[in-house]
């Protein structure tokens, strides 16, 4: 009998030692964006392989896209229970009571109309100004990395949209602090992922989606979307890109964690710039041409806009209150502050990627500590 064990010990070990070292390096990213998203093919996919490059092999990722691990409101819980050991988008509205402090950053939507700015100032609120943010995150297992920022969000719509009185009485998919607003006007706001949201248009179950007008592309609804409201209802600044599973980030090499930090930038800029704003563009070019009408909003909704950003601020800290926030005011006023401050640095930079990314090194991940994250 002895005999025997020594030999499956043997054996046993003669396995172990024949297994591929690779398989221990490799690491899961999950996304419920599909394969064709700007998010994956301009931001995370590059990014990476820029981490793996830069790790020399020591990290290799394997990309799983298309919701095939876990659906939006499940992904912060999937990297925490490491269904996937890094992943995103992770939107904090759609898991507020587990990130309340990130919601109060992610409510204020109408902060700036440049998304560049307001990537930017997230990113550094987030890091360096938000301890309770981290904290969210930290208490769900997870460790946020790098956020992103969409262009405005329009009203995509099936049927014409030109004025306030057309948005009475439609159902608008929305999410966050833009719900507001959007009932302000008469409508009807209805939450969940884009990607549902779209099915329900399909369907006839809704009248428009409250996002950005390349979500036309991104989500294949050029024969759905036949009208667009344009004004700057809101930017969404708080998606993160990356956010890894605590227990997989605190077993990293130092090395391996300056890597990812070290790219961190140019996800974000890469994210913002070349994929949201390049595709905004290209889709409003493209639109005349697939018989989708875009309106320019007119002053009854710029006018009530403009009234609604200006109270916005009070009410956000009254609800983080409510939702258990432990002074919200000081966060609302640190990303605010934030907001100035980027807004600067976009008039200086421009929608240079380079730049922006070089900004974003400086002025925050440059400061980071990788070990006390």
């Amino acid at each position: 009998m002895k005999t025997w064990k020594i030999c499956v010990s043997a054996a046993a070990a003669g396995l172990l030692l024949s297994a591929p070292a690779a398989s221990a390096a490799e690491f899961i990213y999950g996304s419920w964006n599909g394969p064709k998203n700007v998010v994956i093919v301009e931001g995370v996919a590059p990014y990476l392989k820029a981490v793996e490059k830069e790790t020399n092999g020591s990290m290799k990722w394997k990309l799983i896209a298309g919701a095939q691990l876990f659906g939006g409101r499940a992904t912060l819980s999937g990297i925490g229970n490491r269904v996937a050991d890094a992943g995103g988008p992770v939107i904090p509205a759609f898991t507020r009571k587990a990130l309340r402090s990130a919601n109060v950053v992610y409510d204020l939507v109408n902060a700036s109309e440049s998304p560049v700015a307001m990537a930017g100032a997230v990113a550094e609120t987030y890091h360096l100004n938000c301890p309770a943010c981290k904290a969210d995150f930290a208490k769900n297992k997870t460790v946020f990395i790098a956020n992103y920022a969409a262009t405005a969000f329009n009203l995509l719509c099936r049927a014409p949209v030109k004025s306030a009185a057309d948005v009475k009485g439609r159902k608008i998919r929305v999410v966050g602090a833009l719900g507001r607003y959007i009932k302000s006007l008469g409508a009807v706001p209805v939450g969940g992922p884009p990607s549902k949201a779209v099915q329900a248009m399909q369907r006839g179950n809704l009248d428009c989606i409250a996002g950005p007008s390349s979500w036309i592309q991104s989500f294949g609804m050029w024969d759905i979307v036949k009208h667009v409201l344009d004004a700057p209802f809101a930017i969404q600044p708080t998606p993160s890109a990356m956010v890894i599973n605590s227990a997989v980030w605190k077993g990293l090499k130092r090395s391996e964690k300056m890597a990812i930090l070290k790219h961190a930038p140019r996800l974000i800029a890469n994210t913002t710039i070349k994929g949201y704003m390049a595709e905004d563009k290209m889709v409003r070019s493209e639109a005349p041409k697939r018989g989708i009408t875009i309106v320019k909003a007119g002053n009854d909704i710029i006018s009530s806009l403009k009234t609604h950003k200006a109270k916005e601020p009070a009410i956000i800290a009254k609800v983080a209150a409510k939702e258990g926030v432990k002074d919200p005011n000081s966060i609302i006023q640190a990303h605010l502050k934030n907001v100035a401050k980027w807004d600067k640095i976009h008039a200086r930079i421009g929608n240079d990627v380079d730049k922006f990314a070089k900004a974003l090194w400086t002025e925050v991940f440059s400061k980071l500590d990788p070990d006390k994250m």
